[in-house]
């Protein structure tokens, strides 16, 4: 685990435990997923967090203004992180705290890529399969086209590949004849 990896992780485990004595975990998880989503779209807002020449004080006042209907609690947190310079951590911060509420609540995080989109149904069956084989409660799908698989699909889990695609099932075979 690279050292920004860890410290990120200890401000998540952090925030984590605050909302588990609070019972706020799932508001918690649902506002700092609004954070992320607020930082991730204004990359202007980011750029002046990330700014040296802006005091301490001066970020904080940015923050609390982009911020003011945040949970307060939550809100001291981001205080804290500018205090300490590790703003920049934010968003890998909301990722795993993400990933702990999901690991509680038994849930993996998916993305599958077809050629087309995936109707619900399809997801719901691809969704099934694939949390009972990785023994958990649900599985969140996120659809991804790519046209360069020619059929079937491509679905990765943290670091597994299921790969039963067109495009992979050729090159085998390609590399089989070539063998």
């Amino acid at each position: 685990m690279s050292k920004d990896l860890e410290v990120a992780s200890r401000y998540a485990t952090a925030i984590f435990q605050v909302a588990e004595e609070k019972k706020q975990i799932r508001e918690f998880g649902e506002e700092l997923s609004v954070i992320k989503q607020v930082l991730t779209e204004n990359e202007n807002f980011v750029k002046l967090l990330e700014n040296p020449t802006l005091t301490t004080e001066q970020k904080k006042e940015l923050a609390g203004s982009v911020f003011k209907d945040v949970n307060e609690t939550l809100r001291d947190f981001i205080f804290l992180l500018i205090d300490r310079g590790r703003e920049d951590y934010l968003m890998v911060i909301a990722d795993l705290y993400k990933e702990r509420v999901n690991n509680l609540e038994g849930i993996a995080e998916a993305d599958v890529y077809s050629v087309i989109p995936l109707s619900d149904q399809e997801k719901e069956s691809l969704s099934a399969v694939f949390a009972k084989k990785l023994d958990k409660k649900k599985l969140h799908i996120h659809n991804h086209v790519d046209k360069s698989l020619i059929g079937g699909v491509r679905v990765v889990i943290g670091t597994r590949i299921y790969d039963d695609s067109l495009k992979t099932k050729l090159k085998n075979m390609e590399r089989q004849i070539k063998a």
